[in-house]
């Protein structure tokens, strides 16, 4: 992927790959392949960063790159990384807890729905988990509403964190492009590298 991204020199790669809890498959990738940038669970919630925080920090990464010349480059970020950051952690509790009460694949399927509907899910979370759940693009709510374990909790393999990244950082780009501070071409793929 590295070896397509400086070969094309147009494209931006946000790279998953598994490991729930630890970033250390994250790490030893990065040692053995140079990436732009990879993003360590641990170091994330230990610095107590935000989304929005991480977002701007590949952001940041990009604009330099962009002021080279080179609107290309690849992200790695740990599946985990969701659990590390501490409003979406407790996002993820409060939807656990939603489900701790489902005992069958039926019951599963009419949270699903029940929660499907905004007024709802308001109700049910938070204001704070509520706040970022409303935030989100819709598919991301989807998944991590839909994607569930045998147990109930949310399956991490299956929601798209690069997807949701790379979404708001072109948001982020965006912005940055109307106050003038970025004025480099943004495409983004995104990849998930599971077992």
């Amino acid at each position: 992927m590295l070896t397509d991204s400086a070969s094309a020199v147009k494209y931006w790669y946000f790279i998953r790959l598994m490991g729930k809890e630890p970033s250390h498959l994250a790490a030893e990738c990065a040692l053995k392949t140079s990436p732009n940038m990879v993003i360590i669970s641990e170091e994330c919630q230990d610095r107590h960063e935000s989304l929005q925080e991480v977002v701007a920090n590949i952001c940041d990464l990009i604009c330099k790159r962009a002021d080279a010349g080179n609107n290309y480059g690849c992200i790695i970020i740990p599946e985990g990384l969701l659990a590390h950051i501490s409003s979406f952690n407790q996002l993820i509790i409060e939807i656990n807890k939603l489900f701790t009460t489902v005992r069958t694949l039926e019951e599963q399927a009419e949270m699903q729905v029940k929660l499907s509907h905004e007024e709802t899910i308001k109700q049910l979370l938070s204001p704070w988990s509520y706040s970022l759940f409303a935030s989100l693009p819709e598919f991301f709510k989807i998944q991590l509403l839909m994607n569930r374990e045998v147990e109930g909790s949310i399956k991490l393999s299956a929601i798209e964190t690069e997807k949701l990244i790379s979404f708001f950082v072109e948001i982020e780009l965006n912005e940055r492009k109307k106050r003038g501070t970025y004025s480099g071409s943004f495409a983004p793929v995104s990849h998930y590298f599971g077992y």
